[in-house]
């Protein structure tokens, strides 16, 4: 026999508070309210055990979301970890199926025993409420007629639950990846060929506030002066958007932003994964050198952003670390006048004027693994 019309309007909307809940943990509370008058239990609960940790990550009642943080999950709820709760049946969780039935249970326990939503290496979800010994208004058929609709909703708790489980998990790999950028002592980005940007860590943010000539409105990169903003599209542009032959990393262009050069080193955004969704656009990663690191460098990162051979990327990293002309011959089994042949080219390929020029820019520059391809030259950007 069919639901009521009616009923069909309670489950339906119950149904979209349980996914909803999955998006945006602050629906729950509403969803076990919901749960509770559509199933007629008492005190539905629902929680979130760390099986590795031993202790609760997320409670949540009618009356609200408690997480573990501080303590602050009821204990009543902590006594549902230690109940033999009942297994959801994984072919009727998984099947898809809106009309799929878990296994009715017994009529006299309802939810009063637990049941796992979930179960993985990692964590368990139970969900649970008081029992009743009859239905609405004494009907002693109430209890099988509350259990058929436990049944009806439980498997959608079950996806639901998998669903949480799976977007705090890449909401907690999101947060540990962006914090660990934000602990370079350099400058990252994110933008789109419009400039948009879609991420910047907290060096970014300080060195383009600094920049006169540099400004973030409205979540978009702008450059003031003409040649700084056709240089920086033409950069994004290459990154986004390779040509043929034409390499699509390495480029770089040196600014003055204060007084201090800052080198801006664009490079092509290409994820391991399928991306789906607004991320599907082309994307680059800009680099903006920090004044204050002094990073490891790298031959061969010299060599791919300025086409430096590989002798010349030894005799700059050694001239960075503040060897003499004489040591560098010595060590390097060269000449003096070899060494300085070689400071000239390196001067001409980084498009600086004197060798204390060069050292700094040496030091502004991030020990990154670029691609091994030959770039254009840089572009410094008018003061």
């Amino acid at each position: 026999m069919g639901e009521h019309p009616l009923a069909d309007e309670d489950f339906h909307r119950l149904i979209d508070s349980i996914y909803e809940s999955a998006l945006d943990i602050t629906a729950m509370p509403t969803a076990l309210g919901l749960f509770s008058r559509y199933t007629d239990t008492d005190s539905p609960h629902y929680l979130v055990w760390d099986k590795l940790a031993g202790q609760a990550r997320l409670g949540v009642t009618p009356h609200g979301c408690f997480a573990a943080q501080g303590g602050h999950v009821p204990e009543s709820l902590y006594a549902l970890a230690s109940l033999p709760a009942r297994a959801l049946a994984a072919a009727h969780a998984a099947d898809g199926q809106d009309s799929a039935l878990w296994p009715e249970p017994p009529h006299d326990t309802d939810l009063a025993h637990g049941i796992r939503l979930l179960d993985t290496a990692e964590v368990c979800v139970l969900m649970g409420s008081a029992g009743r010994d009859a239905g609405p208004g004494g009907n002693p058929d109430g209890a099988l007629h509350r259990s058929r609709r436990i049944a009806r909703v439980l498997p959608h708790w079950a996806r639901a639950a998998r669903m949480q489980q799976r977007n705090f998990e890449l909401s907690g790999l999101a947060a540990l990846g962006l914090a660990s950028l934000d602990t370079l002592d350099f400058g990252v980005m994110v933008l789109q060929a419009d400039m948009r940007v879609r991420y910047a860590n907290v060096w970014a943010e300080a060195l383009v506030q600094a920049d006169r000539q540099l400004a973030l409105e409205n979540g978009v990169l702008k450059a003031r002066d003409q040649t700084l903003r056709a240089t920086l599209y033409k950069l994004l542009e290459r990154a986004v958007q390779p040509r043929g032959s034409e390499p699509a990393a390495g480029s770089w262009m040196h600014i003055t932003s204060g007084g201090q050069p800052v080198p801006i080193i664009v490079l092509p955004l290409v994820s391991r994964q399928p991306v789906e969704g607004p991320w599907q656009l082309p994307f680059a990663m800009v680099l903006m050198g920090n004044s204050e690191s002094r990073s490891v460098l790298d031959s061969a990162v010299l060599t791919s952003l300025f086409g430096l051979s590989r002798k010349e990327s030894l005799v700059a990293i050694r001239l960075a670390a503040g060897e003499t002309l004489n040591e560098i011959a010595d060590h390097e089994f060269v000449s003096p006048h070899t060494v300085r042949v070689h400071i000239r080219d390196i001067l001409r390929k980084t498009g600086t004027h004197r060798q204390s020029e060069l050292v700094r820019l040496l030091h502004l520059l991030p020990g990154v693994a670029l691609p091994r391809a030959p770039t254009a030259h840089g572009v410094r950007a008018p003061a």
